[in-house]
Formats: C-alpha cells, sequence, structure tokens
C-alpha cells in the first residue's frame, strides 16, 4: 500500500474505532464495533489487541490483506450506517493509482479491482438490467473482482445471468432448460443473429454468437464435482466468462441479438 495511502487509509480507520466516543462510552463502543467486523470478516484478534492499544497501533499490527478486508467491510458498515467517507476513500484510491476502487454491486458496497472504464461503463449497464440477470451479474462480478476472490462462483453466476435473460426468449416453456438446452434451441432454429446488414461468407453472426455461448458454456471446468473432467475454474477463466456475460446480457436484453430472416 503506497504510503499517502496507508496514511489516509490508517487516520480512517481510526475514525472508524471512535464511533460514539463523544458519549463518553468511547472505549467500550471502539471494541465493540471491532467485535462486529471481527465476526462479518473473520478477523480475529483485533477487538482483543484494541483493549490494551490505541487504533493507530491496531492498525500497523495488521497484514496488508486484513486491512483490505477492513476496510472492505467499513465501505459496506458506512453505507448500511448512512455515514459518509466511500466517496473520499474513492477518491484517494483513484488519485493514488491504486487497483482497488469503492464499487456497489446490486446495491452492496465494497472494494473492488478497478478495471478500464470502458469495460465497467459496459458491465454497469448489464448490471442495471432488471430483474435476475442484473442481479447475477452483479454477483458474478463482485464474486470474480471483490478483494476475496470466488473464481467458481464468479464463473457459476456468469452463467446464471445469461441463462436468466436467455431463456425466456429461447425455451419459454421448458421448465428444466440450461443454457446447453437453449444453445441447441438456437442452433436448430439457425436464425439468432446480431441486427448487421452485411455479414461475413465464413463467420456470419449466427455463428458468432453461439460460438460465445457455447464458448462460457462448455468452458465451465467445474459445474460436476467427482467427475473426471471437473477442474477448479481459475481467475483467468472467470474474469473471460464475466467478459462474455456482460456482452450477452447486454445484447440479449437490448434485441441486439435476436431471431432475424
Amino acid at each position: 500500500m503506497l504510503s499517502s495511502l496507508r496514511d489516509r487509509f490508517k487516520s480512517e480507520f481510526t475514525e472508524f474505532v471512535r464511533l460514539d466516543s463523544y458519549r463518553g462510552g468511547y472505549h467500550k463502543d471502539r471494541i465493540e464495533r471491532m467485535r462486529k467486523m471481527e465476526l462479518d470478516t473473520r478477523l480475529g484478534g483485533l477487538a482483543k489487541l484494541l483493549e490494551s492499544k490505541n487504533s493507530g497501533a491496531v492498525f500497523d499490527a495488521m497484514t496488508e490483506q486484513q486491512r483490505l478486508q477492513a476496510f472492505d467491510w467499513i465501505i459496506r458498515d458506512n453505507a448500511s450506517s448512512r455515514e459518509h467517507g466511500n466517496d473520499d476513500l474513492e477518491r484517494i484510491l483513484r488519485d493514488g493509482g491504486s487497483k482497488w476502487k469503492v464499487g456497489v454491486r446490486n446495491g452492496q458496497p465494497g472494494l473492488e479491482d478497478r478495471v478500464p472504464q470502458g469495460v465497467q461503463d459496459a458491465a454497469d449497464q448489464a448490471m442495471a438490467h432488471p430483474g435476475d440477470a442484473g442481479r447475477l451479474l452483479s454477483e458474478a462480478w463482485h464474486a470474480t473482482y471483490g478483494i476475496n476472490p470466488q473464481a467458481d462462483l464468479g464463473y457459476r453466476k456468469s452463467i446464471e445471468a445469461v441463462e436468466a435473460v436467455v431463456l425466456p426468449l429461447v425455451t419459454p416453456n421448458d421448465a428444466a432448460a440450461t443454457l446447453g438446452k437453449a444453445i441447441g434451441q438456437m442452433r436448430s432454429d439457425g436464425d439468432w443473429k446480431l441486427p448487421f446488414i452485411k455479414e461475413h461468407a465464413q463467420n456470419p453472426s449466427p455463428g458468432v454468437v453461439l460460438g460465445m455461448m457455447q464458448a462460457l458454456w462448455s468452458g465451465h471446468s467445474d459445474r460436476h464435482p467427482g467427475t473426471p473432467s471437473y477442474i477448479q475454474s481459475t481467475q483467468q477463466a472467470a474474469e473471460a466468462a464475466v467478459s462474455l456475460a456482460v456482452t450477452l446480457v447486454n445484447l440479449f436484453s437490448s434485441g441486439g441479438i435476436a431471431r432475424r430472416p
């Protein structure tokens, strides 16, 4: 953590454990708030340390990962408690060139990997989609780019987000439909296309659409634990899956992918 960021985070951390200090319950209140954070984040021993040390000493004793986890929780707690500070934290992170940013996914704020602005804009548009698709894509994004990435969850939620927007369009009467079934139906239909006036002879848009969907579906290597083909998803695979899901959710929800003669 850059020294300027570290100094600002240390200051924010000190303010965090001073909740209600002006009411005379300073020592008790700050320890209780720390205990709440420990329960939520599984960071242990900090409240005990705070009984004998000041907040600055506790911050210095934390590892880099513990500090990130703590601030991820503080950002959420600021929002739920309607306290100020998250905008200032994002400004400090941005101006300091940090790889982290204050993100909000499905109404839940927290630290996330900073991605190129164009990528972020496309993702935000897709995650704003009403209903299950936007919610599931938000969960996939946070599982992939949050401070505690879970590649398997990010990949699975990416597929579910695409299913949420594709299945009602392609297989509306199949209660047991999956993305794999939808791909088969679209291949049989043969007319799910992008709205291009001209098509490439060897790579027409129906094949491109099916290729993206098939790559997402077939690349899910940890769908069936206990089978010979089971391989746990990697971080790179999850990031690719989320990117494909963002594109597909945007295109299907906007009518960019549709049945066309």
